[in-house]
């Protein structure tokens, strides 16, 4: 998963406003006009930027230079030079003495692990970063801390690390204060919107962009609105709402022209690319993405430089164009580190592996795609046993905590036997009753763990509102159903559902009514599908349901009648206005589709049902 230009902007905005309050007394020792610069840095970074390097080259002192460079990479962050911030921050850290000015050291730190993150290597500022967390908690130094906080948990972002960047992200939240001006709920609301970004929760994520937005615009800082209307913009457009989506996204290609952010133009051209793509403009699509790499070339921008020659190589191979798409390819690769961007390196692998396909070069294809699908399965993998660890170990915690608790009771009855002694008749009665009540206290903690272990199996599987399957778990299932199809040859067929305006439901009528639609969906999935059929939710109102032994136009059949009673769920709300229908994609197994394989194709026809009005079905033959 590429990493998004919000991602970067909201944490140098953190950043920047961190620092008016951490360095207040530094900033007393400044000239007055220093305190401006971090004004205006947030309206006006290029020329703020400027600016300081001016005033370097008049700086004398060490320490007042050190802070200038501190300034400086900080906008040079914001503004997506990871090189040049990488710089900054190296003679700044040359300049001071760690145990003389350590929150100015843990700072630089700080700033620079950012700038690690932007070169594509996040995994080499995290231990400069759980330092400076450990030296804020034992100063109680509040600040510096929530500023921690928010870079470990982007980094944790990058690292694909979701559960490890949301904890972080929500502590800081809750930590925050909901009004300050700097760094408030507002700032954070941002970082938990990506992290539902990243998991494709789009309709969880724009909440929390919006809140951003508004924040924003109260503060006059154009920058942060034009970073929260992008995130707001992409979701929207993942969501299908490509209006919306293509509004969004110009607007804040706008305000980042009139910032002079080259980079937040390049971000909002790339990603209007995408909807160009999707209106089927190929032409403009391109025009868009050359215009967009060129600014990211600027700036060495290597996950966007990826992501850019990604999506041109994309075009080219549909438009047949070998020669372009191969140097696109190569370029991609260059900038693919399979270590740090692992599903990266794999999707540019599938795309070349389709173009040796088209190349006429048939086995090399084959065993290309063969080798990026093992790796992609390999990284679903590692991710649902992370989350399962986590839960163990919860788990277990749990667990000594009540093994001590017990432990404790035993010793204290012995320590009372040991001292009543010359009381024999009322140390039976004590023990007695000591011995009954440990009784019912184990078997009440035994019962205790095994329902903990009970819920704990299902939260790791199952949706909490629908009682479905979730996605991991969904997933799992199809790739056991596809193993048992290939083995034994049976048809087997699977659809993507996905509830048509969902959104407006929530709006209209409140996110209750919304979820109490989920749950009779669910319910009524449920009710027309077999016991031997799987359905799951893996989004936010999308569905996947998988059917053995059942080929498409049989599968097709029976999810027809499902789209016809899911008309009729409107009737049971109070809402005469209210419409409820579902779009869905049908496709079947061919007997050499792997998962992801299968998902597009479903995902296709999805979406063909949805360009052709929605309240359809769409499928797509087994190849």
């Amino acid at each position: 998963m590429l990493v998004g230009r919000w991602f970067f902007f909201l944490c140098c905005i953190a950043l920047l406003g961190l620092t008016n309050q951490v360095s207040a007394t530094a900033l007393n020792a400044l000239e007055p006009e220093l305190k401006g610069l971090y004004i205006q840095s947030q309206q006006q970074p290029a020329t703020a930027l400027q600016q300081i390097e001016i005033q370097l080259g008049a700086a004398a002192e060490p320490l007042q230079q050190a802070q200038l460079l501190y300034i400086q990479a900080q906008l040079q962050t914001l503004l997506v030079y990871p090189e040049r911030a990488l710089e900054s921050t190296a003679q700044a850290l040359a300049l001071i003495n760690a145990t003389e000015q350590p929150w100015l050291y843990h700072s630089l730190q700080l700033v620079r692990a950012f700038a690690f993150d932007l070169a594509g290597t996040p995994s080499e500022g995290m231990t400069a970063t759980e330092a400076a967390l450990q030296y804020a908690a034992q100063q109680q130094h509040q600040p510096l801390f929530l500023q921690a906080l928010v870079v470990r948990g982007s980094l944790q972002l990058s690292l694909v690390n979701y559960v490890e960047a949301l904890h972080d992200f929500l502590q800081a939240y809750q930590q925050a204060p909901a009004d300050d001006a700097l760094l408030s709920k507002g700032h954070i609301a941002g970082y938990i919107a990506l992290v539902y970004e990243y998991r494709r929760e789009h309709a969880l994520a724009i909440p929390y962009f919006e809140e951003a937005v508004a924040f924003h615009q109260q503060q006059n800082s154009p920058v942060e609105v034009s970073i929260a209307l992008y995130g707001l913009g992409k979701a929207h457009s993942q969501l299908g709402d490509l209006a919306t989506g293509a509004r969004k996204l110009q607007q804040s290609l706008q305000l980042a022209e009139a910032a002079g952010d080259d980079q937040g133009v390049a971000y909002a051209q790339k990603e209007l690319a995408g909807i160009a793509l999707r209106q089927q403009q190929p032409n403009q699509a391109k025009q868009l993405l050359l215009q967009a790499l060129a600014r990211f070339e600027e700036a060495n921008n290597r996950y966007m430089l990826l992501d850019t020659q990604l999506q041109l190589g994309r075009i080219a191979l549909q438009s047949n164009e070998l020669a372009a798409a191969a140097n696109y390819l190569q370029q991609a690769m260059a900038y693919a580190n399979h270590e740090h961007m692992p599903i990266q390196h794999a999707e540019v692998q599938r795309l070349q592996a389709e173009w040796l396909s088209l190349s006429g070069q048939a086995d090399e294809a084959y065993q290309l795609l063969k080798t990026s699908s093992q790796r992609l399965a390999e990284l679903q993998r590692e991710e649902s046993t992370q989350l399962l660890h986590q839960l163990r170990a919860q788990h277990e915690l749990d667990s000594r905590k009540l093994e001590n608790e017990l432990l404790q009771k035993e010793l204290e009855l012995q320590y009372s036997l040991f001292n009543s002694q010359a009381k024999h008749q009322q140390l039976l009665t004590v023990l007695l009753f000591g011995a009954i009540a440990g009784s019912l206290l184990l078997l009440f903690l035994l019962t205790r763990i095994w329902w903990q272990r009970k819920r704990l199996h299902h939260l790791a599987h199952f949706d909490s509102l629908t009682s479905l399957p979730n996605r991991h778990y969904t997933l799992k299932l199809l790739q056991q159903q596809l193993r048992l199809a290939s083995r034994h040859q049976y048809p087997l067929s699977i659809a993507m559902l996905d509830l048509d305006h969902f959104k407006q439901v929530n709006d209209q009528y409140g996110h209750a009514t919304g979820d109490q639609l989920l749950r009779d969906f669910a319910t009524e999935c449920q009710q027309q599908l077999r016991s031997s059929d799987v359905i799951g939710r893996i989004g936010g109102e999308e569905f996947l349901a998988i059917l053995p032994h059942t080929t498409v136009d049989d599968a097709a059949n029976v999810l027809e009648k499902l789209r016809k009673n899911t008309e009729q769920l409107a009737s049971r709300y109070d809402a005469p206005q209210m419409s409820t229908t579902v779009s869905i994609g049908v496709c079947g197994f061919s007997g050499y589709d792997n998962a992801d394989t299968m998902l597009l194709n479903a995902d296709q026809a999805l979406y063909q049902a949805k360009a052709k009005g929605r309240n359809q079905l769409q499928q797509t033959p087994a190849s």
